[in-house]
């Protein structure tokens, strides 16, 4: 009896602690590019060390994620960078799509060149 008392408080222990591991997978675009697939963008959880980049496909995962809500932060060289909320529930995973766009220079500045004429 007591064999099947522990192996009953093992499985519903389990079965809790398994459902509060949400996870988010996402897909980040290139916006200037007809959408392609953005390669290694740098995608992280605001206020937290956890980071990763983009796959060959654009595609990032998070794991084992608390539920609640989230800023994830994606990054690119030449892009504008940008912060999506993001809210999860316990047991699943949520999907987030984005596209980068390029970051904007300015060429027009002061600048210390006189022009004199003769």
């Amino acid at each position: 009896m007591k064999q099947v008392f522990f192996l009953f408080t093992i499985l519903i222990f389990s079965l809790s602690f398994g459902q509060n591991n949400s996870s988010i997978q996402g897909n980040i675009l290139d916006g200037e590019l007809f959408n392609e697939p953005l390669l290694m963008a740098t995608v992280s959880i605001e206020d937290t060390s956890k980071s990763t980049h983009t796959n060959f496909h654009g595609m990032f995962e998070f794991d084992n994620l608390t539920p609640g809500t989230y800023n994830i932060i994606v990054q690119f060289l030449g892009y504008e960078t940008i912060k999506l909320p993001v809210t999860i529930a316990s047991g699943e995973t949520t999907k987030v799509q984005a596209s980068l766009q390029a970051k904007t220079l300015s060429l027009i500045g002061e600048s210390n060149i006189k022009i004199t004429s003769k």
